[in-house]
């Protein structure tokens, strides 16, 4: 405050003595230019009229003036004579200012620049209306005297006056310090004792012995009291929490990203492996997480680490974000023992329905004539079909998780022009238009068996949802980030649907079930594989227009 003070000080008054330098050096050179001015007039009085005007008598008129510049001029503007140039190489003077002011009212003044002399001049010019006799021969019928002297400049002025100026304000700012410490000295001292005691106390009462300053002191005193009953409100919740996080036996983490880790307790820490200021790796060693934290939607994940099965549930926030992290050993081996029953129950149930089938397409061939077996067979092909793709929905969804084997480089562009020659019957039985642009070459990391998996649910979903005679739409661009997109001229999604689109068992259309259409997997299978790998699998659509189902095959970090 005392440094504020002291040039606050210096600046007004240093502005203030230049200020007046400038106003006085003005007031100075108009006086001076005035002076001028009377002078000139005063000089006039000593020209002869009757004498001829030429350079000469303006040379001679100058010698007696002092070196003060004559010039004869005609009432065009003409210059008839000149002191200190030759006139006839003169330029008209009948736009001067002083010339116009003579010619209007018998005299006139100005001020400005000479090119000629190269100096700011004083201008004075009046008008003779009788005759008089040129130097050159002839005479002029009424004619014009300019007198004219250098007059000191603002500038010039203010620069002489510059070394007193200086000196001023040498001997101001002397002042200025001297007077300014004492001020802030008497004013400021006992302002910063008392803040000083204040920061010596530890949060005890403060008191000073000037009454201008005991309000100041009373507002420290109970800003001191809240502040401590704060610090003890928080130190006590502070213990309490640390002792709630330590016997949790859940693992729970708050942070901003991977590296700027709010709170994590020791739970966590352990299964972790997190050292203190040190980003989290799973946050970017795990692609499935580093999805989630991307797209910053809840999600639960199951995760093995060390010899025990942990689910990670990720919540987000405005501010931060949660991790909360629990043992599911137990639950994930009831689990797979619930797997495992479901696909032996399924691998026994193919062989029966193989028979079936079998038996179903002789009866449909007309092999056995009686009228209804033929629809009988029909019929029992259509639910074989439907209960085996049941049960390879269910085995490929279980499956996903426990799949740890190798991924490796699959040519895209082959796989999607000879995928889609197997949908051909039912782009032909619906009258579907396909439209087919597939760039070539474009490879990605992953297996064969779950690209087509993918592919498969997308374009069957795309037909059973399109529209009689519609169109299906499958582009494939390479690229840095190859995409894939899979388009319909189908019902469309509402609202509602695009949030539930990729649950499992959800359906859009609700009269597909029983009668052929999916069991609501296929788009379940499509999101739980992409975001595995990483991949971004988004949707746009319009009730009534269509959808598109688009993935980006990012790269793996």
């Amino acid at each position: 405050m005392r440094k504020r003070i002291l040039l606050v000080t210096l600046l007004v008054t240093v502005v203030g003595i230049l200020l007046m330098a400038v106003f006085f050096s003005e007031i100075y050179y108009r006086v001076s230019v005035s002076e001028t001015e009377r002078r000139l007039q005063t000089y006039i009085a000593k020209f002869d009229p009757s004498a001829a005007l030429g350079d000469e008598s303006a040379r001679a008129l100058s010698e007696e003036l002092f070196g003060t510049r004559v010039t004869f001029l005609l009432k065009d503007g003409t210059a008839v004579g000149d002191s200190h140039a030759e006139s006839a190489q003169l330029e008209n003077h009948a736009d001067r200012e002083e010339v116009q002011a003579a010619l209007a009212g018998g005299e006139g003044f100005s001020v400005r620049g000479s090119e000629t002399l190269g100096a700011d001049l004083v201008y004075y010019c009046r008008l003779y209306e009788e005759s008089a006799a040129l130097a050159g021969g002839g005479e002029a019928e009424g004619f014009l005297v300019r007198l004219s002297a250098e007059s000191p400049s603002g500038y010039a002025i203010f620069t002489e006056a510059l070394p007193s100026v200086i000196w001023i304000l040498l001997v101001d700012i002397l002042a200025c310090l001297f007077v300014a410490w004492l001020a802030t000295s008497f004013v400021l001292r006992p302002v910063e004792k008392l803040t000083q005691e204040a920061a010596r106390s530890g949060g005890k009462p403060v008191s000073t012995p000037y009454s201008e300053l005991q309000p100041l002191a009373k507002m420290m005193n109970e800003m001191n009291a809240e502040i401590n009953e704060k610090a003890d409100r928080m130190r006590e919740d502070r213990s309490i929490e640390k002792l709630v996080l330590r016997s949790m036996e859940h693992g729970i983490v708050i942070f901003r990203s991977a590296e700027d880790v709010l709170l994590i307790n020791k739970t966590a820490a352990r299964l972790l492996g997190y050292e203190q200021n040190e980003p989290i790796s799973l946050f970017t060693e795990d692609v499935e997480v580093a999805s989630v934290l991307a797209a910053k939607e809840a999600a639960t994940l199951t995760r093995r680490m060390g010899e025990r099965d942990y689910n990670l549930r990720f919540t987000f926030n405005k501010d931060s974000n949660v991790l909360l992290i629990s043992d599911v050993t137990e639950l994930m081996a009831a689990l797979r023992t619930k797997n495992d029953f479901i696909a032996n129950v399924t691998h026994e149930m193919n062989t029966p329905l193989t028979s079936i089938r079998g038996f179903a397409e002789l009866i449909a061939a007309g092999g056995i004539p009686p009228e209804r077996i033929g629809s009988v067979a029909k019929t029992i092909i259509k639910q074989s079909d439907r209960l085996a793709n049941l049960i390879r929905s269910i085995i490929n969804f279980s499956a996903i998780d426990s799949d740890e084997l190798p991924d490796y480089e699959v040519d895209l562009t082959e796989l999607v022009r000879e995928a889609i020659g197997s949908f051909e019957p039912k782009l032909a039985q619906k009258h579907l238009a396909l439209r087919l642009d597939v760039a070539g070459g474009v490879r990605v990391m992953s297996r064969r068996e779950r690209l087509l998996e993918i592919f498969n649910n997308l374009v069957s979903n795309a037909i059973r949802y399109n529209k009689e005679g519609g169109e299906l739409a499958v582009r494939l661009t390479g690229g840095e980030t190859p995409v894939l997109s899979v388009s319909d001229t189908g019902i469309g999604l509402s609202e509602e649907d695009k949030t539930r689109i990729f649950d499992r068992f959800y359906t859009v259309d609700k009269s597909h079930n029983g009668s052929g259409g999916g069991f609501g997997l296929g788009l379940a299978i499509v999101k739980k594989l992409c975001r595995r790998a990483g991949w971004k699998l988004s949707v746009e659509s319009e009730l009534g227009e269509g959808t598109t189902f688009s993935i980006g095959f990012c790269k793996k970090q």
